[in-house]
């Protein structure tokens, strides 16, 4: 089953590398999902949610390590209906 974690920001390369805090978060998320589930962080729900293309749903605000800050979190209503 799919299980996706999801976030914008910027990355730092090296070589075939890629780090920052946008990829800690993104890895965090993806450990918060279940299966099926693919949750994204606040900035994907504001770029995206008024496009009108996806559906979501707030999951709440979640700690995640390595942020002082509850991160507010949603889930990508995905499956046709």
């Amino acid at each position: 089953a799919i299980r996706m974690g999801m976030t914008v920001g910027e990355l730092i390369r090296e070589e075939q590398d890629l780090f920052g805090m946008s990829v800690v978060m993104a890895t965090w998320i993806d450990a918060m999902a279940g299966a099926g589930q693919i949750l994204t962080s606040q900035i994907v729900y504001d770029l995206l949610s008024s496009a009108g293309q996806f559906k979501f749903d707030s999951v709440g605000e979640h700690t995640l390590k390595g942020f002082a800050e509850a991160q507010k979190l949603y889930e990508i209503n995905w499956r046709q209906e």
